[in-house]
């Protein structure tokens, strides 16, 4: 799973109209193991948790992310609950990348893992007030 793929699934997810109010009780077991406060989805299926990470050699900043599913995603026929990514911005391209992926089987990104081999993805512009959209904001919000 790379950015394309990513985004899509992360932009589905966020990108959906207002829904009217969700249980959101699943994500009673999702513990912040000292990432910064998360952010619920509007949907209520997703948690979202950012955290800076040390710029790139070429001085781009980075961000940590970690996605909590209420129903996880379904990746080689098998469902992930939590995922987490280092993800690059390029503030003034307005473009993001993906440079590493783990998807995990429990929530809190605990269980079984898969981590695809490391690839750097291209650069994509992430479409505006999807998560991608909102990371790119956040990353490039001090320069």
């Amino acid at each position: 799973m790379r950015a394309a793929s990513l985004g899509l699934m992360i932009g589905l997810a966020a990108g959906a109209a207002p829904a009217v109010a969700q249980d959101t009780s699943w994500a009673s077991t999702v513990r912040d193991d000292g990432w910064p406060a998360a952010r619920m989805t509007s949907d209520g299926d997703m948690l979202i948790y950012r955290r800076p990470a040390p710029a790139g050699p070429e001085g781009f900043p980075r961000l940590q992310l970690r996605y909590e599913y209420r129903d996880g995603e379904v990746i080689g026929g098998k469902r992930y609950l939590s995922m987490l990514s280092l993800d690059e911005y390029d503030c003034r391209g307005g473009r993001f990348r993906n440079l590493r992926v783990a998807v995990f089987a429990g929530h809190n990104a605990e269980g079984q893992s898969v981590q695809p081999p490391d690839s750097t993805d291209p650069w994509a512009k992430p479409q505006p007030g999807t998560v991608d959209g909102k990371s790119l904001e956040i990353a490039c919000a001090k320069r």
